[in-house]
C-alpha cells in the first residue's frame, strides 16, 4: 500500500512540475505573437493565458511517464470535460480557447482524435461521447458523464468547438530541451544549459510566489525581459552573477564567525554589524567563485591573476600604514591604523574581474585572502598566521 502512495505522490509532484515548466515554454513561445498576455498556474485552469485579468486560453495538462491514452472512456478526457462542461452550464458568455495537452495519444477514430487541429468533426465526437455516457460502467467517470449529459445539444457543440486536443506532447524532460531550443540564440552553445538553469530558477521562484498569493499572474513580457538580462550576462566576455543577494544561513554564519578573516577584523576593533557584512560578502564571493569553477566558466589561472591584483593593490597601502606608525606605538594605535586600511577595502576598493565590478566580489575576495593570511589589516596580522604546513 505504501508503495502505491509513493507512486501517486511521485506522479502528482511530476505533474505540478510539468505544468510549471510547460508554462515557461508556452510563455517564451508567446513573446512574439501575444507579448501583452499574462500567465497563471492553478487559477482558472492548470495553465491559463489572459488579458486584462480575463482568461483567453485555458490549458489542461496531463503528464504520463509512459503510455497514456485518450480513449473514449479515458479518465483524463472526462475529468477535463467535467471541468469545462460546468463552465458552459454556468454562463452563455463566449468561451476562451480550451486546450487539452497530454503526453498520451488519442487513438485514431476516438472522440479526442476528432477534436485535434486537423480532421475535426465535433458532431461525430459528440455522438461518441454520448454513447460512452450511455454504455460505460466506469464509476470514476460517473459525475463527468452526468455533467456532459446535462448540457443541451447547443451547449455541447459550443463546448466541443472551443476544445483543441494536443496529444503526444513532450514530457517533462523533453520540455526542457524545447526551452533550450527556444532560447538557443541567447547564449553560446556551450553555455545554453547554464542559461536554462538560471532562467528556470527565476521562473520557478515566480511560480511559487504566484501560488502563495493565490493565483498571481506572471507577465509574458517579464519572461522576455529576463531572457534579455541573462543574454547580457552570458555574453562570451561576461560571467553570470548568481549570488549578489544570497544570504548565508545561520549555521554558515556560526562557522564563519570562527574563521581567521573574522578574527582579523576583531583585532582591529571592527564592530559586530560590519563583521556581519564581511561574512555576507565572504559567503557570496566564495559561493559565486565556486559556481563559476563548477561550470567551467573561468579561464585557466584567471582567479589567481585576480587575487594577485587584489594583493598588489593592498600592498602599498599596508606598507604605507606600517611606515607611518611611530616606533613603539601601542595596540590601540596599531588597531586604528589597520582599521584605516580595512576601510579602503570596505568603502572604496572595487577591482574588476573581466567586466564585473560587483562590490561583494572584491570585498569577499579580500576576506578570502585574509582568511589565508595572504593579506591583512593589523600591522602584526602575520603573528597569528599558522605555519605554512598548518594553513588550510
Amino acid at each position: 500500500m505504501a508503495k502505491d502512495n509513493t507512486h501517486a505522490a511521485y506522479a502528482s509532484a511530476t505533474g505540478y512540475l510539468y505544468q510549471a515548466r510547460l508554462a515557461l515554454l508556452l510563455a517564451i513561445q508567446a513573446i512574439d505573437s501575444t507579448p501583452d498576455r499574462e500567465v497563471r498556474i492553478e487559477t482558472f485552469d492548470d495553465i491559463s493565458f489572459g488579458e486584462a485579468g480575463e482568461p483567453v486560453e485555458l490549458i489542461q495538462t496531463k503528464h504520463h511517464g509512459t503510455g497514456g491514452s485518450l480513449t473514449n472512456a479515458s479518465v483524463d478526457l472526462w475529468k477535463t470535460l467535467r471541468i469545462w462542461a460546468k463552465r458552459v452550464a454556468a454562463s452563455a458568455d463566449p468561451l476562451p480557447a480550451l486546450v487539452l495537452m497530454t503526453t498520451g495519444k488519442a487513438p485514431t477514430g476516438s472522440a479526442a482524435s476528432l477534436l485535434k487541429v486537423e480532421s475535426r468533426d465535433e458532431a461525430a465526437a459528440d455522438k461518441l461521447l454520448l454513447n460512452v455516457c450511455d454504455t460505460s460502467s466506469n464509476e470514476t467517470n460517473r459525475t463527468s458523464y452526468q455533467a456532459y449529459e446535462a448540457l443541451n445539444a447547443s451547449q455541447r457543440m459550443r463546448l466541443l468547438r472551443a476544445i483543441t486536443v494536443l496529444d503526444g506532447a513532450s514530457d517533462i524532460l523533453d520540455v526542457r530541451d524545447e526551452i533550450a531550443q527556444a532560447v538557443r540564440l541567447a547564449a553560446p552553445r556551450s553555455r545554453i544549459n547554464q542559461f536554462v538553469e538560471r532562467l528556470e530558477g527565476w521562473w520557478f521562484g515566480l511560480v511559487i510566489a504566484a501560488l502563495a498569493h493565490h493565483g498571481g499572474s506572471i507577465k509574458v513580457l517579464s519572461v522576455d525581459a529576463r531572457i534579455d538580462e541573462l543574454r547580457e550576462d552570458f555574453q562570451r566576455a561576461a560571467l553570470p552573477i548568481d549570488h549578489a543577494s544570497t544570504v548565508p544561513p545561520a549555521e554558515i554564519v556560526a562557522d564563519l564567525d570562527t574563521r581567521p578573516f573574522v578574527q582579523q577584523l576583531r583585532k582591529i576593533k571592527v564592530g559586530s554589524t560590519r563583521i556581519e557584512y564581511a561574512m555576507r560578502d565572504y559567503y557570496r564571493a566564495s559561493e559565486q567563485r565556486a559556481r563559476w569553477a563548477r561550470e567551467d566558466l573561468l579561464v585557466d589561472g584567471e582567479l589567481k591573476s585576480y587575487e594577485r591584483e587584489l594583493k598588489e593593490a593592498w600592498e602599498p597601502r599596508f606598507a604605507d600604514m606600517v611606515d607611518e606608525l611611530p616606533d613603539g606605538c601601542d595596540s590601540t594605535a596599531k588597531a586604528a591604523a589597520g582599521a584605516a586600511v580595512y576601510r579602503w577595502v570596505e568603502q572604496e576598493a572595487i577591482l574588476p574581474l573581466r567586466s564585473l565590478t560587483n562590490a561583494f566580489l572584491t570585498k569577499g575576495s579580500y576576506h578570502m585572502l585574509a582568511n589565508q593570511y595572504v593579506v591583512g589589516w593589523h600591522p602584526d596580522f602575520l603573528e597569528d598566521a599558522p605555519n605554512e604546513g598548518e594553513r588550510k
